[in-house]
């Protein structure tokens, strides 16, 4: 149980990735400023114990504002799937989340640069519900992320470039023995 809720707290990292704001100082619009879709989303997770690779997310919403808002719309949205092993057992997950998140970032740059996550803004209503075999588990968002940090959630370090129409962010986080590898293609809503 501990270890398919640890995939659903470092899959949902994959979707906060997404979160990118600025800072309230700049006044000229940024690039990555707006509403945007996700197109599509993957996951390599690798550690001792979990070994798996996920795809899926396409139809979050996703509005970037100037002050530093993000907010997630993921009603509606295709869950992440996909295979891999927990403890040499080779499993099938789906990870499914629902209703919206708000969160606080900072970010560098306009048409690239990076990404940091604040976990301790997180509010709303957003659940994430992770099923592997026999075993289901859902988890209220924004209060994980509140206690736990960032659980894997909110960006760490994530790299992102933006054409006006598409938005792609990446992020790879080494946390204790789990290397994490997401990237998110989105387009303009």
């Amino acid at each position: 149980m501990r270890t398919a809720a640890a995939a659903g707290a470092i899959i949902l990292g994959a979707t906060a990735v997404a979160a990118v704001t600025a800072s309230a100082a700049s006044a000229a619009p940024r690039c990555w400023t707006g509403s945007w879709k996700v197109t599509s989303a993957s996951a390599d997770l690798d550690s001792k114990d979990l070994k798996f690779k996920l795809k899926g997310g396409s139809g979050i919403k996703l509005k970037l504002a100037k002050n530093g808002k993000a907010t997630y719309d993921f009603t509606g949205s295709r869950p992440l799937t996909g295979s891999g092993s927990v403890k040499g057992v080779p499993t099938k997950a789906t990870l499914t989340l629902d209703k919206k998140l708000v969160l606080k970032n900072k970010i560098s740059g306009s048409a690239k640069g990076g990404i940091v996550g604040k976990p301790k803004t997180a509010s709303g209503d957003a659940t994430l519900t992770v099923r592997s075999g026999l075993i289901t588990r859902k988890i209220d968002v924004p209060r994980e992320v509140r206690r736990n940090g960032d659980m894997g959630v909110v960006p760490r370090n994530a790299r992102y470039t933006c054409s006006g129409k598409t938005l792609t962010i990446r992020q790879t986080v080494d946390q204790a023995d789990l290397l994490s590898k997401t990237v998110w293609r989105l387009k303009r809503a």
